[in-house]
C-alpha cells in the first residue's frame, strides 16, 4: 500500500485546437506550408527576361551599326606626302573582314533569338527557352 500512496497519476488537460475540431492536421493550416505550396514568383523571372530582350535590341543596334560603318568606311592614312597618298578599306586587312563578317553573323543570330526571348517574356517559367538561349549563346 506505501507503494500506491508514492505513486500519484498527474494528468494535465490541453484546450482543443481550432484545427484539430475541424480534424484537420495543424501543418496544413499552417503559412508556411501554403506558402510552399504557391507557384514561384513569376514578376521577377518576367523583369529578368524583359531585361534580356532590351539586351538584345540594343546589342542589334551596336553590331549592325560596327558591321555598316566598317563596310562604308574609307579612310586616308595620315603618314601621305605630296606625290603619294595611301587609302585604306576594311577588305585591305583580313582581321577587318573578319570583323565585319563576324558582326553580321551576331547580328542575324541575335535577330533570330529575339523571338525566343518573347517567348521567355510571356510565358517566365517556361524553362526549355530560356536552356535554348543560354546555349546558344554560349
Amino acid at each position: 500500500m506505501e507503494t500506491n500512496k508514492t505513486m500519484r497519476e498527474t494528468t494535465i488537460n490541453l484546450p482543443e485546437t481550432k484545427a484539430e475540431a475541424k480534424e484537420k492536421a495543424p501543418l496544413l493550416n499552417s503559412s508556411k506550408a501554403i506558402a510552399i505550396l504557391e507557384p514561384p514568383n513569376r514578376g521577377t523571372k518576367k523583369g529578368i527576361a524583359i531585361g534580356d530582350f532590351v539586351l538584345r535590341l540594343c546589342t542589334i543596334g551596336a553590331t549592325l551599326g560596327a558591321t555598316v560603318t566598317m563596310g562604308n568606311a574609307d579612310a586616308v592614312a595620315p603618314f601621305t606626302t605630296r606625290f603619294l597618298r595611301f587609302e585604306a578599306q576594311f577588305n585591305d586587312i583580313p582581321t577587318f573582314v573578319f570583323f565585319m563578317v563576324a558582326n553580321g553573323i551576331v547580328t542575324g543570330y541575335l535577330f533570330l533569338s529575339l523571338p525566343f526571348s518573347t517567348i521567355c517574356i510571356v510565358r517566365p517559367l517556361a524553362k526549355a527557352p530560356r536552356i535554348l538561349l543560354v546555349i546558344f549563346d554560349t
